[in-house]
């Protein structure tokens, strides 16, 4: 293709390319000093123009991002994160883990900046102080352990178990549930679609407006907003009563979300869910008003998965440890109320091949469920209200 002016149209901006650039170079070299000027590749003349070539193309290179970053379904970093200023929001940052841990303690014990780790080598710090309060024997009490590294890091029960700080009298610790995992700083297709949904805040239908003001309430990971507006419960999709709406939400107080609920749903629109937070709506001669709102945090389906395969030339522990961990983030990037179909498992898996077309493996079954010792090569059923969660221990890697 010959070189051109860059331009503008409905399709957006036109550049040439670095060969388009370097040739019309080459020609007009040759058009002032001759067609018997030496061009040839290591010639000074050639290098001279190539260096030129390279400068020119970065610049119209320059000039394209700042096209692209005029809007937001192409914008990028900091351009984007100015862009949707604009809707009134801004890109969510990283959080960490917390997990409710048990400490077992003498009494009258105070533990100073305790820091306890899980098994996987992560570090998580404990309220200071924390004092154990007097006993005739030993007590055990619940903190809110936070993890020292941002991010999505998961903690398996039974898992925090190291004592980092030796205090005294500090004699275990130990989590009997799962950790709630932190969010990672939210990408850059994440807060293009957060940006599409919030523009239905003020301008589309209620339900729309709902998931635009849920999707923008802090440390908000995941949701999901169903409607129900038969008289009859359950009538089609969940099990939700009639003409009553009902949000599922990872992350965020559970005061934020049911004020959001409270400001956008309709007059006589029931709430359905098994937390309720009251929310004042006024009062009537001196009688303070409010009104309970529903809504469900989601149930962790933890997904155990066994994939059975054939090693073939190339296969390294490196692509048993990329199998494990293409599973594990699928798991956890499904939506609430999406079901796990076993499919999606054998491409994930197929995923950690370095070269498809030289592949290093071969998939002889996949079998998945929430009870280890019950996998079957079926897809799982998520309920409405449920979103799947996925360990890498959880993951096993058979070898046929």
């Amino acid at each position: 293709m010959a070189y051109f002016a860059p331009y503008i149209d409905e399709a957006g901006l036109h550049i040439p390319t670095f060969i388009d650039i370097r040739e019309f170079l080459l020609n007009e070299a040759r058009g002032i000093f001759g067609d018997d000027i030496y061009l040839e590749n290591d010639g000074q003349d050639y290098q001279f123009i190539i260096l030129m070539a390279d400068r020119i193309h970065d610049s119209f290179l320059g000039m394209q991002m700042i096209y692209n970053n005029r809007g937001p379904r192409t914008a990028i970093g900091g351009a984007l994160d100015g862009l949707v200023k604009l809707n009134g929001i801004k890109r969510k940052s990283a959080t960490p883990s917390t997990a409710t841990v048990t400490i077992t303690a003498e009494p009258r014990t105070q533990i100073i900046n305790g820091m306890i780790a899980d098994d996987f080598g992560n570090n998580w710090t404990l309220p200071t102080p924390l004092p154990v309060p007097e006993g005739p024997d030993v007590i055990t009490l619940e903190a809110l352990a936070t993890c020292t590294v941002l991010g999505r890091i998961t903690a398996p029960p039974d898992t925090l178990t190291n004592i980092i700080t030796p205090t005294d009298g500090w004699l275990a610790v130990n989590n009997a549930e799962a950790a709630t995992p932190g969010q990672e700083i939210e990408g850059q297709e994440e807060l293009r679609a957060r940006q599409t949904i919030s523009t239905a805040r003020p301008s589309r239908t209620v339900l729309e407006g709902l998931i635009g003001g849920i999707a923008e309430i802090p440390d908000v990971t995941r949701y999901r907003v169903y409607e129900n507006d038969t008289n009859i419960f359950g009538f089609y999709g969940p099990p939700i009563p009639g003409h009553s709406i009902s949000a599922v939400v990872e992350g965020g107080l559970d005061e934020y979300i049911a004020k959001e609920i409270y400001l956008r749903k309709t007059p006589g629109c029931g709430t359905y869910g098994d937390i309720t937070f009251d929310i004042p709506s006024g009062e009537v001669q001196g009688m303070q008003i409010v009104t309970p709102i529903n809504f469900f945090r989601p149930i962790y389906y933890d997904i155990h998965a066994t994939i059975t395969i054939k090693r073939l030339a190339g296969f390294s522990t490196a692509t048993l440890d990329n199998i494990k961990n293409n599973i594990t983030a699928y798991l956890n990037s499904l939506d609430i109320g999406d079901n796990l179909t076993i499919s999606a498992l054998w491409g994930v898996a197929l995923s950690a091949m370095p070269n498809i077309h030289r592949p290093s493996f071969s998939i002889t079954a996949v079998t998945a469920g929430t009870d280890p010792n019950n996998l079957n090569p079926y897809d799982v059923e998520i309920p409405f209200n449920a979103v799947t969660r996925g360990f890498i221990e959880n993951v096993e890697v058979i070898y046929a």
